[in-house]
């Protein structure tokens, strides 16, 4: 959804989808099962089709294999960082919740309100200036990486995209195979994604 809203800002709706798919494999491989800490998937959603649609304008005249590899890469780094995010938010929350402790102890009701007040703002907060600063900076080190050497980019990444989508592919068959019901629903739902993105294509 995340690459499609981006790729529609951008008047590419299609673009954005491929390089969303691609990265709900990736997603697909790592579910939050039991008490550990998922990727941050949902600002990788936003920020990779963000950075590829972005270098597409940066590369008018080659293929999409260089914007949608380093949206990609963008990506999941950004899943990656976006995950220790996640966890410092959660530590906060718990603090938020001692602090409501105490407040509701000493008869202080509206506290609740606050607490609710203070945890909606600190989410947000936390996930639109990670958003922002994220997509600026690694805009920025896409535009300085097609300055640098745009053919030699470009030759680097259409060998890189085939590996990509089979790594993500991969990762998918993998789960899929060893989880269960739900994690098969998800898959199905993924497929159904991808081949109405490659259906939109024609």
């Amino acid at each position: 959804m995340g690459g499609a809203l981006a790729g529609a800002i951008w008047g590419d709706a299609y673009s954005g989808m491929q390089v969303g798919a691609l990265l709900q494999l990736f997603a697909l491989a790592g579910l939050p099962l039991g008490g550990r800490t998922p990727e941050d998937y949902a600002t990788a959603g936003v920020v990779g089709p963000t950075i590829a649609l972005f270098l597409r304008h940066q590369l008018p005249t080659s293929s999409f294999a260089a914007p949608l590899v380093l949206g990609v890469v963008s990506g999941l780094f950004v899943a990656l960082v976006g995950r220790l995010l996640v966890r410092w938010l959660r530590a906060r929350n718990v603090g938020l919740a001692h602090w409501l402790d105490g407040e509701l102890a000493a008869g202080h009701a509206s506290a609740i309100d606050r607490a609710h007040t203070l945890g909606v703002f600190h989410a947000f907060a936390i996930g639109a200036g990670f958003t922002l600063g994220a997509t600026v900076a690694l805009a920025a080190v896409g535009r300085a990486a097609v300055r640098f050497d745009a053919l030699a980019l470009e030759r680097a990444c259409t060998l890189a995209e085939p590996a990509l989508w089979g790594l993500g592919a991969g990762l998918a068959v993998r789960q899929l195979v060893a989880g269960g019901r739900h994690t098969r629903l998800l898959f199905l739902a993924a497929l159904i994604f991808w081949v109405a993105v490659r259906w939109l294509g024609r």
